[in-house]
């Protein structure tokens, strides 16, 4: 008797996507946000390198773009990121998502306005900030409260709250700047809060939750001793870090900053070295086979990279030409290819982990980290060899808005819509990865 065929699975339809369901969790509320403000200010830097506007008496592009980079989406990604995983790492309930809303919306807003009027009014691009300052103020405030009623010491947690407190103070610092239309040193101060306060939450986030930034070296297989937690691993990418927000921040001594070369070439170049070590060591290691840390390695080793790129271009016989090139390749190495891809990454994985996807790194996911690398290669050709820089640059610039579209349609999506489970999940009432941290299999830490 022949076997019976096998049974058709049931399709249905995607479920239709509700503006309500972003206010019952963090992450869903300021993902949906910060994918919103990194679109628009992505397409908004496409258009002007593809479609120069004429000459106009607001704020510069370039500024405009520096600002929105650093202190755009970045900062609603920590705060989605944050208000998730914090509870958990404190022991604590979570804060009711509507609370979050007011804060949320006053920077949308702020963005918004500064990137659609800020090229014709300085004035609407620093009211515009002031909006963005004060929306996040409130919800730096709103982070620090989770501390209170904690069962739970977190020492990641404190730093991290103290380093997004700068945040506040840089877009207050730079909508100053820009009413009193001095946007050199807002651009300047775009970059200086790139170094003080963006990246160190990176590197303090990735010690809390990656194998590459919280051990001194990577577990071998035939290894089963407990891991050491290595606090001098993240501590000389963070002081290299704070060395490179002081050298750009234009207020130094200029004759005091060319006597600390020495510091400059050294500090870099001992983080660059060991980073680059300790990525080559977990590159052999079984656990980076898995799709998720295999991205969230690349990125690390981008870290490795810029470090180096920055301590050559501090060698004080270096061509004026060199040392721009090396400094520029430096900071988008460590922008797109470290924060970048460990944003798009981690995000993209607690996003899908959340909405019951049961890949968090499927081939839309590795398209997009593709994406990525194509569109810094793109960036990094620019400023090594000048004469591409007619052609490279808006090709960086529309995969980077390309990259931001597909992004907001895919997760944008996911954060409007009820959580589904994946395939034999509802029989087994399986749970999805915890948002807090890696799974054991992701680390592959072994350890007893």
């Amino acid at each position: 008797m022949p076997a019976p065929a096998p049974r058709a699975e049931e399709t249905f339809p995607p479920p239709r996507w509700n503006a309500r369901l972003l206010l019952t969790q963090p992450h869903r509320l300021c993902f949906a946000a910060a994918g919103l403000v990194w679109a628009a200010s992505a397409c908004f830097w496409g258009l002007v390198l593809l479609l120069p506007p004429p000459a106009a008496a607001g704020v510069p592009a370039t500024t405009l773009h520096a600002l929105a980079f650093t202190l755009g989406p970045m900062p609603l990604f920590f705060a989605g990121f944050l208000f998730t995983s914090a509870p958990k790492w404190l022991r604590r309930p979570e804060l009711a998502t509507a609370a979050l809303a007011p804060g949320v919306g006053a920077v949308v807003t702020g963005w918004l306005l500064a990137l659609a009027i800020g090229p014709w009014s300085s004035v609407a691009a620093g009211l515009g900030l002031v909006l963005c300052a004060l929306g996040w103020a409130v919800l730096w405030l709103q982070l620090v409260s989770l501390r209170r009623g904690a069962t739970r010491p977190s020492r990641h947690f404190d730093a991290i709250a103290t380093v997004c407190g700068l945040v506040v103070l840089a877009l207050a610092a730079a909508a100053l700047a820009l009413l009193r239309e001095r946007p050199d040193a807002a651009r300047e101060l775009a970059r200086t809060a790139f170094w003080a306060a963006v990246l160190p939450v990176f590197l303090l986030a990735s010690h809390r939750l990656l194998p590459f930034l919280s051990h001194a070296d990577a577990p071998q297989p035939d290894r089963d001793d407990p891991q050491r937690d290595a606090w001098w691993v993240p501590a000389l990418p963070l002081a290299a870090s704070v060395l490179q927000a002081l050298a750009s921040w234009s207020g130094l001594d200029p004759e005091l900053a060319a006597r600390a070369w020495p510091i400059h070439v050294l500090l870099p170049g001992a983080a660059g070295l060991l980073t680059l070590w300790l990525a080559l060591r977990w590159a052999s290691h079984p656990a980076t086979r898995s799709p998720l840390l295999h991205l969230l390695l690349r990125a690390f080793a981008w870290s490795g990279a810029a470090w180096i790129a920055l301590a050559i271009s501090a060698l004080p016989l270096l061509p004026p030409s060199l040392h721009a090139a090396f400094e520029a390749a430096a900071l988008h190495a460590m922008a797109l290819g470290f924060a970048g891809g460990t944003m798009l990454a981690m995000v993209s994985r607690l996003s899908a982990a959340q909405a019951g996807q049961s890949q968090a790194v499927d081939r839309l996911a590795r398209r997009l980290e593709g994406l990525l690398q194509l569109l810094l290669a793109a960036r990094l050709l620019a400023a090594f060899v000048p004469a591409t820089a007619a052609w490279a640059l808006p090709l960086a610039a529309l995969l980077w808005a390309g990259l931001a579209l597909a992004w907001l349609r895919r997760h944008g999506g996911l954060a409007g819509r009820p959580r589904t489970r994946p395939a034999g999940a509802a029989r087994r009432k399986a749970s999805a990865p915890a948002p807090d941290r890696l799974s054991a299999s992701d680390r592959g830490l072994g350890g007893k």
